[in-house]
């Protein structure tokens, strides 16, 4: 995060603390104070990292079957525009469905435990499959060329050819998957009573009327999806570098 960016947050801070004095209500709004005393209790308790543990569990194995699905029916979408024309309504009703909607399909379908992996699976493979069709269109045409000039295996043009030209494209859609199939799938953990995980820590602070709990976990999910956009900056800027 840029200078001016630092200066935001600290500017945030200030107005919650300012607010949480004026307030003086831990329900309708807690005190920054209050509430990073709470964050430094969970740091020192093994439920803050089992939770986050099974949420990522669960949310990366679904992301990472998505992630290989949309890599091949992108694949073959982005070579074949027949292929592109038939798969294309799937792509649509599975990009156009609102992720509440599969939360509470899937709940109702199966069990909780396989809830998220499903929700993950549902919400990741419309972004890796569109990046993977844009990836392989963007390809320049003279790359292309030279591969008809010296033609290669079906396989060896795959893996030596289109998946390193489109790999940013894929990097990019697992930069938004993370975060997006972690977001969507404690939802899920909250609907359906996953437990453990961090979705039932946040049922729990509603139950309880913990507000400064509910802020404690929020800010503590925030840190994590901050530090796992910037680990997949740096891949991404090793990647292209290598």
């Amino acid at each position: 995060m840029k200078r001016r960016g630092w200066i935001t947050v600290g500017v945030i801070l200030i107005v919650w603390m300012i607010g949480g004095i004026l307030v003086d209500n831990s329900i309708k709004l807690p005190s920054l104070f209050d509430v990073l005393v709470r964050m430094k209790d969970l740091m020192l308790d093994p439920v803050l990292y089992e939770s986050f543990g099974y949420t990522l569990m669960r949310s990366l194995s679904g992301l990472l079957v998505a992630l290989g699905c949309g890599i091949v029916l992108g694949l073959a979408s982005g070579l074949n525009q027949k292929f592109e024309e038939y798969f294309y309504p799937v792509y649509l009703v599975l990009k156009s469905i609102p992720n509440i909607s599969y939360i509470l399909i899937v709940l109702i379908w199966s069990s909780n435990s396989f809830t998220m992996r499903v929700i993950s699976f549902m919400v990741m493979f419309p972004v890796a499959y569109e990046n993977v069709v844009k990836g392989i269109k963007s390809i320049d045409s003279e790359y292309l060329d030279v591969l008809k000039i010296y033609p290669q295996g079906f396989f060896d043009s795959i893996f030596r050819v289109y998946l390193p030209l489109i790999s940013n494209y894929i990097l990019a859609s697992l930069s938004v998957g993370i975060g997006l199939t972690f977001k969507v799938g404690i939802m899920a953990e909250i609907l359906g009573s996953v437990s453990p995980g961090v979705g039932r820590q946040f049922q729990l602070c509603r139950i309880n009327v913990d507000m400064i709990g509910t802020f404690a976990w929020t800010l503590w999910l925030i840190i994590l999806l901050v530090f796992l956009e910037l680990l997949m900056s740096v891949l991404k800027r090793r990647w292209m570098n290598r």
